[in-house]
């Protein structure tokens, strides 16, 4: 099962752009730190890059904080990075 569920801070927004079937893309990157992991002493801290399509893409925030959820996949057909395609997502607490 390929899902995934991430809580993070928005670091960095694009614009939104448009498929030719005029849906709504945004890409952004999430900045994600564990620090539960230290007394193990491994400190956890990333940026990944991710895309949510769709009605959602009006409604994310920079430098907000959320718990997102989804799957990884391919950035393209061509490309073998990985970018996390955002399903949900709700403000985190």
């Amino acid at each position: 099962m390929n899902e995934l569920i991430l809580d993070g801070t928005v670091v960095e927004l694009d614009d939104i752009r448009f498929t030719p079937g005029n849906v709504p893309i945004r890409n952004f990157k999430i900045h994600f730190k564990d620090l539960t992991r230290k007394q193990l002493y491994k400190h956890v801290e990333f940026e990944i890059n991710a895309l949510v399509v769709g009605d959602l893409v009006k409604k994310i925030e920079l430098n907000n904080d959320y718990q997102f959820k989804g799957f990884l996949d391919k950035r393209s057909q061509k490309s073998s990075q990985l970018t996390f395609h955002v399903q949900e997502y709700k403000t985190r607490s």
